[in-house]
């Protein structure tokens, strides 16, 4: 099974574009968690004006972030296009802000699988965490 785990703008709640392509070429597992921190990150680009998530791997088994796991039907419509939303395209300069690693997702029910997951690369220090792993709960003022 070719498995991708989601945590922000590609999850069905947040009804992005990209995350209804995802949606068009996979069909959602279910719900799970990773062993990692979740931070609101300001767009250095377009610094005040664009914010999304950024899950960073945490060593400490009591952070998780929270997401939806989706066996993907059709990887060759789903992954370059992803790559190239997620900077992570050979086209873009390294090094990459959004990596596609393996993690193992913790699962609702307490089941353990394998998924790949855009996971954040760069510097956190400024950016804003969200404690409760849950891109959701971030504050009121960041889109």
């Amino acid at each position: 099974m070719e498995a991708l785990f989601v945590y922000g703008t590609l999850r069905a709640s947040a009804d992005h574009p990209m995350g209804r392509l995802l949606r068009d070429h996979a069909r959602l597992v279910g719900r799970g968690h990773i062993r990692a921190r979740l931070y609101v990150i300001d767009d250095p680009d377009e610094p005040g004006q664009n914010f999304y998530p950024g899950a960073l791997p945490s060593p400490d088994p009591e952070d998780r972030v929270h997401g939806e796991v989706y066996e993907v039907v059709d990887p060759e419509a789903v992954f370059p296009a992803f790559d190239r939303y997620e900077a992570c395209s050979p086209d873009h300069p390294e090094p990459h802000e959004f990596i596609l690693r393996e993690v193992p997702v913790t699962m609702e029910d307490g089941a353990t699988l394998r998924a790949r997951s855009y996971l954040y690369s760069w510097d956190v220090g400024d950016a804003e965490r969200v404690t409760s792993g849950r891109y959701e709960d971030r504050a009121p003022d960041v889109r």
